[in-house]
C-alpha cells in the first residue's frame, strides 16, 4: 500500500507540473466521445469503424511500403527538429528560430502527406495543386531568405539536392503522364529520395546544433 500511495502521489505530482498532459489527454478524449454519440445517434458506426480500419491487405501485402517509408521519415525529421529546439530551448533559455521554424514547416508538409490535404482540397474544394504548390514554394523562398546565413554554414548540398527533387516531383504530379510505374517512380520515387536527404540534413544541423551547446558544459 506505501508503495502504491507514493506511485499516485507521483502520478498527481506530475500532471499537476505538466499541465499539457492533461490538455493533450482530455481534448482527445472529448474527440472520442463526441465521435461515439454521434455514431451511437446517427448510426454511423460503419463509418467511425473505416476511420480507424487496417490499411493492411493481406493479399498484397507490399501495398503502401515505400508510401509508409515516406511518411516514416516525414515524422522522423519532424521529431527531430522538435526534440532539438526543445532540448536547446532549456539548454540557452532562447529559442532556435532555425529549427523551430524547419520543425514548423515540416510539421505542416507531413500533416499534408499523411492526410493528403492538397488532394482532399483539389478533389473536393476544387483548388489547383499548382496553387498549394506555389504556397509552399513562396513559404520555402522565404525560409531561405530568413534563414539564409544559417544554411550555408550547414551542409546545404544536401538541402539544394532535397528540394530539386521535390520540384522535379511536384512537376510531375500536375503533369498528366499515361501509365503507372514511370509516373510513380518520377513522382514517389523523388518525393522518397528528396525526404531522405532532408532527413540526413536536419540529423546533421540538429546533432551539430546540440553538440555545440553541450561543449561549454562538459569544459
Amino acid at each position: 500500500m506505501p508503495k502504491l500511495k507514493g506511485f499516485l502521489a507521483a502520478s498527481r505530482s506530475q500532471l499537476a507540473t505538466n499541465r499539457s498532459i492533461s490538455w493533450v489527454n482530455g481534448v482527445t478524449l472529448l474527440l472520442l466521445l463526441a465521435l461515439s454519440i454521434y455514431a451511437k445517434v446517427w448510426g454511423k458506426g460503419r463509418g467511425i469503424e473505416l476511420l480507424f480500419d487496417d490499411p493492411f491487405s493481406p493479399q498484397k501485402p507490399y501495398a503502401g511500403f515505400l508510401t509508409g517509408i515516406s511518411e516514416v521519415l516525414w515524422c522522423l525529421t519532424a521529431a527531430i527538429c522538435a526534440f532539438s529546439f526543445s532540448l536547446l530551448k532549456s539548454i540557452y533559455r532562447r529559442p532556435d528560430r532555425f529549427i523551430f521554424c524547419s520543425a514548423l514547416g515540416i510539421g505542416i508538409l507531413l500533416v499534408d502527406d499523411l492526410f493528403r490535404l492538397t488532394l482532399i482540397l483539389n478533389g473536393l474544394a476544387g483548388v489547383p495543386k499548382i496553387l498549394i504548390y506555389l504556397i509552399y514554394a513562396t513559404g520555402a523562398i522565404a525560409y531561405s531568405c530568413c534563414f539564409w546565413r544559417r544554411i550555408l554554414s550547414s551542409p546545404y548540398v544536401l538541402l539544394l539536392i532535397a528540394s530539386g527533387l521535390f520540384i522535379f516531383s511536384s512537376l510531375v504530379d500536375i503533369t498528366p503522364l499515361s501509365g503507372y510505374g514511370a509516373p510513380a517512380m518520377l513522382e514517389d520515387g523523388t518525393k522518397l529520395l528528396g525526404l531522405l536527404n532532408i532527413a540526413l540534413y536536419f540529423w546533421s544541423v540538429c546533432r551539430q546544433a546540440v553538440l555545440r551547446s553541450l561543449s561549454p558544459l562538459a569544459a
